[in-house]
């Protein structure tokens, strides 16, 4: 098994305030991936877009396996007022036997409490292998947490089979106004964990996102998209 630095995250959050309040400073990203075919290579290309916004796209490699992504993170500013990260994440499983595989996606930053968290998950499942094929998940197939500590887990138990060479929807799941107690102080993260059989692939496009409550003279308006493939600002 081994550990290395990785990605992922996409929704929406408005607030309308007639004060400043605080939010999250974002400090950029760290990716991590966890693999039964055993040590690999990680490289991410980290740009700064603005001083609270981050672009990522990167890969971990092994051997006859791989993990590659592209990852937004946005860190608070005085019209947001929120924090979320976005992207879509490929597994790839090119190996003759089946391999576990968990990938971290760490949006590094800070925040007081208390916040309201939304996400979502949605992806496909596609067997490219000439004998039955099957996606399974270790645990949450994808859990949002603050600071190691779950705020949502989707997909728990999932079991997905597919025919030689067929492509198979995992669906789309969100969960949002979740109200967390205690603040950021390191990081606000994803964490996908699955078991890919033999010519497996699994893509996922996913979503963590976050805004501290407003006070008595603030009106949030928190918007979420559920299918995760596009984002927009109301």
């Amino acid at each position: 098994m081994n550990i290395q630095n990785t990605c992922v995250i996409v929704a929406s959050l408005c607030l309308i305030s007639s004060t400043a309040s605080a939010g999250f400073t974002s400090s950029g990203a760290q990716f991590s991936v966890t693999s039964s075919v055993g040590s690999g290579t990680l490289v991410n290309a980290q740009t700064q877009i603005t001083p609270a916004a981050w672009s990522n796209t990167g890969g971990w490699t092994g051997t006859n396996a791989s993990v590659t992504w592209q990852n937004n993170i946005q860190g608070w500013d005085s019209t947001t007022s929120a924090g979320f990260t976005n992207g879509n994440i490929v597994i790839r499983n090119n190996t003759s036997t089946a391999q576990d595989f968990a990938v971290t996606v760490a949006m590094l930053g800070n925040a007081s409490a208390p916040l309201v968290a939304a996400g979502s998950i949605g992806g496909q499942y596609v067997n490219g292998s000439a004998s039955l094929g099957s996606l399974t998940s270790t645990g949450p197939l994808w859990s949002a947490g603050i600071d190691g500590v779950s705020v949502n887990d989707q997909l728990n138990n999932a079991l997905f089979f597919a025919q030689p060479y067929q492509v198979v929807s995992l669906g789309s799941f969100n969960f949002s106004n979740v109200g967390t107690s205690g603040s950021i102080t390191n990081n606000a993260s994803i964490r996908f964990s699955l078991r890919l059989s033999a010519g497996g692939e699994a893509s996922f496009t996913s979503v963590f996102s976050f805004q501290t409550v407003p006070g008595p003279a603030s009106i949030a308006l928190i918007g979420f998209l559920p299918i995760v493939r596009s984002r927009r600002r109301r």
